[in-house]
């Protein structure tokens, strides 16, 4: 067990001051225009804040009442992310003597350069605090970098810290403390800001977040942030922590000071040790974590059902309808998503890095349209595309269901998993080739014609076709987690022939290889929506090897529906106790359904006692689910 747990054990934690903070929702009448992620590129920021009449020629604010918002990321990558951060001082200066205002939350990078995570800080950015360190306070710097690394010869270790620390890094360090001139403005910021009818925030809206107020979450985020930052200094001054010493390696650099002291004398409690101690246990603070409102990419990344639940709650508890976020680069083009609740807005400025273009949002009333750089028109944000096939295979729905038709079977091989003996088909269509799966299993062949449906038998029944309903009902509801399937015969047996899902892994694999789950989409979230589909179409045949996840990003897939599409009106066992939970997302697409589009879809497929009953099990779901009104 290392120093830090014992100690923490032994002492535990002081209670974080409150504090107050400006206000963080806003309401008026006049124009507001937002941008995100400038990440340093100061020229291109004030060229499109030109074009939009928020400043003149010489960057001075000309925009009357208008209310410019970021939503994070001014610095790190960029050269001039100094003239960033001090532009929009300026200009909140500005603005409020003209009337307006200028509204800055805070971003991850902002978070990370003041806590001491300096990954992504350029040379030129350094650069531009130069002049504010002296060389004997380099000079004593490397001193310390030198009792740090007693082992490093002397040539290796001064190239290492030069490296490591160019010429201002002191003077950033200065400048970006709790009590230095940027520092100290950033300090004040929120992490979130209503302005009327949207919200604007640096990541997302995680699970975590969904159920608090604003003043929650900007209020206990920004006491952990400012606490963290008054123990770093505070274990600067004591003498025990080095400023070379970055966020990462924090922890076990004083572990390492703590050792030794307890050392050297068994019953040493120095007065650095409580701020030590704080300081491990803030390391885990929310903030700094991959569901905090600086770092959450779900909201920009992962499917529109899985995101809306929370997305709505927090709209809802704080009176929005919107939310505008930057974070997720999507060079060139802002993008809608969640059907218009989440504005992307990270465009890649730093063309350096991200090869984008500036871009804000306008808002006023309800109006509201996108400007690009050096382009005077007016645009809507582009709707993301979402269509399942589209994003595998760059092809439609359609294209697909052709190409599984009418491809040319070059090859059908044994899977050799499954009780049903699935086999893999190669085809052919033009330049095309692609794998798909076969499978044939039917218990009851023409059921969804014969007269009478017998529950206590067809409620057994095994059959391909109700794969290809499973498909059918996926993209009913746009659920877009089901591989396109259809109806074909191969080696002259007709069966279900579906798009094979390649690089994936089922959830048993996963286990057993312990894989970590790794994406920016949460397995809970994403569980969810398995359930309310398996319900909806009564799958009792849902297990760890039909459950995919894709490489990577660990998005997840669904296959195998042949034991679904029973023709009771209640839950399957194994969902009976599991709480449900609806989006209005997803609410208005269930409540689309009726008796004509089920059987213009679906009676190819299934029995109209079956039909009858997923309508029957979606007034279930939309009676019992809990919905995301506060």
């Amino acid at each position: 067990m290392r120093t830090t747990t014992l100690l923490i054990l032994l002492f535990g934690l002081v209670a974080v001051p409150s504090f107050a903070a400006r206000p963080w929702e806003v309401d008026t009448p006049e124009r507001v225009v937002s941008f995100a992620d400038v990440h340093g590129a100061y020229d291109d920021l004030v060229q499109i804040l030109q074009e939009v009449s928020v400043v003149d020629a010489n960057a001075d604010w000309s925009g009357g009442k208008t209310h410019l918002v970021s939503t994070g990321d001014l610095i790190d990558r960029g050269r001039d992310s100094r003239k960033v951060v001090e532009l929009l001082m300026k200009l909140e200066r500005q603005a409020a003597a003209a009337g307006g205002a200028v509204h800055v939350v805070l971003g991850n990078h902002e978070v990370m350069v003041m806590s001491g995570d300096w990954r992504y800080i350029s040379v030129p950015e350094y650069a531009a605090f130069s002049g504010e360190e002296t060389g004997a306070e380099r000079e004593a710097l490397l001193n310390e970098f030198r009792d740090g690394h007693p082992t490093m010869a002397e040539e290796e270790l001064r190239l290492s810290f030069e490296k490591r620390f160019p010429p201002g890094f002191l003077g950033l360090q200065r400048a970006y403390a709790p009590d230095g001139e940027l520092g100290k403005w950033l300090l004040e910021l929120p992490l979130v800001l209503r302005v009327n009818d949207s919200l604007y925030m640096h990541g997302g809206i995680s699970t975590e977040i969904a159920e608090q107020s604003l003043d929650d979450i900007n209020r206990n985020n920004k006491a952990d942030l400012k606490k963290y930052l008054q123990l770093v200094e505070s274990l600067r001054s004591a003498g025990v922590l080095s400023r070379y010493v970055d966020f990462w390696g924090r922890r076990d650099y004083l572990n390492t000071r703590a050792t030794a002291a307890l050392a050297a004398d068994p019953k040493a409690r120095p007065d650095w040790f409580q701020d030590f101690l704080e300081l491990a246990e803030l390391e885990a603070a929310f903030l700094f974590s991959p569901q905090s409102p600086i770092w959450y990419r779900g909201t920009a990344y992962c499917h529109p059902y899985a995101e809306a639940f929370n997305t709505e709650r927090l709209l809802k508890r704080s009176g929005a309808r919107r939310v505008v976020i930057g974070h997720t680069p999507n060079p060139g083009a802002a993008l809608v998503r969640l059907d218009g609740l989440v504005i992307r807005m990270d465009t890649g400025m730093l063309q350096s890095v991200y090869k984008g273009k500036a871009a804000v949002l306008v808002q006023k009333g309800e109006q509201r349209y996108v400007q690009y750089l050096g382009r005077p028109e007016q645009h809507q944000p582009v709707v993301e595309e979402t269509q399942l096939t589209q994003t595998l295979s760059g092809i439609s729905d359609a294209e697909m269901e052709a190409f599984l038709l009418q491809g040319r079977v070059v090859e059908v091989v044994e899977i050799g998993t499954g009780v049903t003996n699935p086999k893999r088909v190669t085809l052919r269509q033009g330049e095309r080739e692609d794998f798909a799966v076969f499978k044939y299993e039917d218990t009851d062949p023409g059921l969804e014609a014969k007269s009478r449906y017998s529950p206590r038998k067809h409620n057994q029944s095994d059959r391909y076709s109700y794969d290809v309903a499973g498909y059918k009902m996926d993209r009913m509801i746009d659920l877009q987690l089901v591989p396109v399937t259809v109806l074909r015969s191969v080696e002259g047996r007709e069966g279900a022939l579906g798009a094979w899902l390649s690089n994936t892994v089922n959830e048993r694999d996963r286990a057993q290889q312990e894989q970590s789950f790794s994406g920016h989409c949460p397995q809970m979230e994403q569980y969810r929506l398995r359930i309310l589909f398996d319900v909806l179409i009564y799958n009792e045949d849902r297990n760890l090897t039909n459950i995919l996840w894709s490489e990577g990003n660990y998005m997840l897939r669904l296959i195998d529906h042949s034991l679904a599409f029973r023709s009771l009106e209640r839950r399957p066992k194994q969902y009976r106790k599991i709480a449900l939970r609806l989006s209005d997302l997803f609410r208005q697409n269930l409540q689309t359904l009726n008796r004509e589009r089920l059987d213009a879809e679906l009676s190819a497929y299934l029995h109209p006692r079956q039909i009858e009953a997923i309508l029957g099990r979606r007034d279930l779901i939309l009676r019992e689910a809990k919905n995301t009104n506060p």
